[in-house]
């Protein structure tokens, strides 16, 4: 692999990795070590001192094979330790590094790859240069350290959970994983605080459950403790069981969740144990009033005597009940700046419980909150995309430089042809509403009661004028203008960044909604003022005088009146009209004949109008692309350059090489 990316946490380790000449980073999995979503347990499982296994494997290694417990010891919580250089923890962990590397498949590790790790905001140098020597002992190459914060931000940023412009403000990335919950507040990229609580983590709501299971169930709380069984249960089911309950309560406020965990006693007798409807208010009341297990307590034995902790730390490993709940609330309000923050993004796999998202908005009501769909990956992700995002600096400075001219030109030529799409479209849903609300009715009542020249185009203009569905297809038109010049500009944009090795979209930001509105400002001036349709100067000239000959023949024809009669009237009217082209106002007052417009006749007159009508307001909306066209190209313009020059503020994402 060209690039991998580890996030060395606490409790967990997750790889990702990109392949060569790829910018989509995959998970690294290894069989029986990690999970199917790339999940290493930061364990290592000693037997008589020397390390054996690590990961998942060594966990359940660990509580079934009960005929070497005496012989085995488990470690872990041990990556805050290592920035005590001297500290056994930096054996456990170089340890952990060397059974990991081993562990890779085949041509993962290269000569020539890189190796990104994150670093909290909030550690000291110590911690990178020790974590570097445990690194190069257990034979990986001298890795390039990314705070941790910037990663889960460029993954937030490539999943669009944030957009370029959200960091240019002022943004809290909080990272609330299974060890502790850590915050960075940035502005345009500048860490202005970073904080957090190393004991605050979701191992403690694993602790919690189960506490939980003892109390609901005597067997469980009379068989388990100090049994061989205890590790697997308290750590591994009581997790998977309180992710399941924390994604239930997150769908459903109101849900009632069975939980359940299982067992073998010494004899292989399988023993069960349930809690039955457990809710949000169980959970809350039980977070609230929390004693941490003897378990738990001895794990982070070490810091017992250590001071900076919080006064919840401290009281919690002092054996005294606490609020866990009350503990992350007091996390947020120690962040600064409460009114100034805009953005709040969410990572880690315990940023998911439901309590988290509704304290943000409690602590930052202005705020929004952004969550990628990877939380429990975000950082592995970044790191591994990291390399990508500093390469594509160049990348950016090219495109405004030399390339952001044609691509303009190559939308501009695009959107015009969505406008005359969509410019005929409206033509002929407005022309086709015109002939049949706003004219046929008229000529059809003209057939009944005869109408003046006069009457029919008062009639015409006043149905055409208070026709409000020709409005409603002009705005139905332009908003499917909108979604059109939207999502395809955006494909071609990212296509376009991609081609040109820029693989961090900034928000796609191309005024579709101005075009489109501008359109329908257009359009709609000219739909109102219908008055270039000429409609009966049209049918005074064009129409009526061949109509009028037909309707005299066919009266002829058909008639039961004396033909003399027929002949009188009909052929006065005919000359009439004949004299009408070039006399038109003569007719304003003539009534026209009832057998003038009859059906076949009416549909001829329409067949006619339709097709002046169309042509009319097709030269007409064809005016209004024209006098588009260079606020288009000016609004694309302006648009592509200030999304490309957005790209830049990642110039200042940092990394450091010990």
């Amino acid at each position: 692999m060209k690039i991998i990316g580890i996030d060395l946490g606490t409790t967990n380790t997750y790889l990702y990795g990109v392949e060569k000449g790829d910018a989509a980073p995959a998970p690294v999995t290894l069989p029986r070590i990690s999970d199917e979503n790339g999940c290493i347990a930061t364990v290592v499982l000693y037997q008589d001192d020397k390390p054996c296994l690590i990961g998942n494997i060594a966990e359940s290694e660990y509580h079934t094979n009960r005929a070497r417990l005496a012989s085995r010891t488990l470690r872990s919580q041990f990556k805050p330790e290592i920035v005590h250089g001297g500290s056994e923890a930096m054996r456990w962990m170089t340890d952990f590094l060397h059974e990991l590397r081993a562990a890779l498949p085949d041509g993962v590790l290269e000569p020539d790859t890189r190796v990104y790790v994150g670093t909290p905001s909030r550690t000291r140098e110590d911690f990178g240069l020790n974590l570097a020597q445990c690194f190069v002992r257990a034979g990986w190459p001298r890795p390039t350290f990314v705070r941790e914060s910037d990663a889960a931000m460029i993954s937030c940023l490539q999943s669009g959970a944030i957009d370029i412009d959200d960091i240019e403000n002022e943004v809290l990335i909080l990272d609330f994983g299974g060890g502790t919950c850590d915050f960075t507040l940035l502005e345009s990229m500048d860490v202005l605080q970073n904080d957090g609580d190393p004991l605050f983590g979701g191992r403690l709501f694993d602790d919690l459950l189960f506490q939980v299971f003892c109390r609901d169930n005597a067997l469980f709380r009379e068989e388990l403790p100090g049994s061989g069984c205890e590790y697997y249960i308290h750590w591994i089911q009581c997790k998977a069981e309180k992710e399941r309950f924390s994604d239930a309560a997150a769908r459903d406020e109101n849900c009632k969740v069975s939980l359940h965990a299982s067992w073998r006693d010494a004899y292989g007798i399988r023993k069960d144990a349930y809690i039955h409807d457990y809710t949000r208010e169980a959970f809350i009341r039980d977070a609230e009033n929390y004693t941490a297990t003897d378990g738990l307590l001895a794990m982070l034995g070490q810091y017992a005597d250590r001071g900076g902790l919080s006064p919840q730390a401290q009281d919690m490993l002092r054996g005294k009940q606490i609020g866990l709940l009350s503990w992350f609330r007091s996390i947020l309000h120690s962040i600064r700046d409460h009114r100034h923050i805009s953005k709040v993004i969410l990572t880690g796999g315990s940023s998911r419980w439901f309590f988290v998202r509704d304290m943000v908005k409690e602590v930052f009501p202005a705020a929004s909150c952004g969550m990628s769909g990877r939380t429990y990956e975000d950082i592995a992700y970044g790191l591994a995309l990291y390399p990508v995002l500093s390469e594509s600096h160049a990348a950016v400075r090219l495109l405004l430089e030399e390339k952001a001219g044609a691509f303009a030109d190559e939308a501009c030529a695009f959107v015009q042809g969505i406008f005359a799409k969509h410019a005929r479209l409206a033509v002929r849903l407005c022309t086709e509403r015109i002939v049949d609300r706003d004219i046929m009715p008229v000529l059809e009542e003209a057939q009944k009661t005869r109408k003046t020249v006069e009457q029919l185009e008062q009639a015409f203009a006043d149905n055409i004028r208070n026709d409000a569905g020709l409005l409603t297809i002009i705005e139905e038109k332009s908003e499917a203008l909108r979604a059109e010049i939207e999502y395809e500009l955006r494909q071609r944009f990212r296509a376009w960044l991609r081609r040109n090795g820029v693989f961090l979209v900034p928000r796609v930001d191309f005024p579709a909604r101005a075009l489109s509105r501008d359109f329908f400002d257009a359009i709609s001036v000219k739909v109102s003022r219908l008055g270039f349709l000429n409609i009966m100067d049209f049918m005074a000239t064009a129409v009526l005088p061949g109509i009028a000959a037909y309707a005299v023949a066919g009266a002829i024809a058909h008639t039961g009146e004396a033909v003399s009669a027929v002949l009188g009237g009909s052929l006065a009217f005919a000359g009439t009209w004949g004299l009408g082209k070039v006399a038109k106002n003569f007719l304003w007052k003539r009534k026209l004949p009832k057998f003038f417009l009859t059906e076949k006749n009416r549909r001829k007159i329409i067949e006619k109008n339709k097709a002046y009508i169309e042509e009319a307001l097709g030269k007409a909306f064809a005016e209004v692309q024209d006098g588009l066209a260079d606020e288009t190209e000016r609004k694309i313009r302006h648009a592509l350059t200030s999304m490309l020059a957005r790209l830049t503020v990642l110039n200042q994402v940092r990394c450091a090489r010990p």
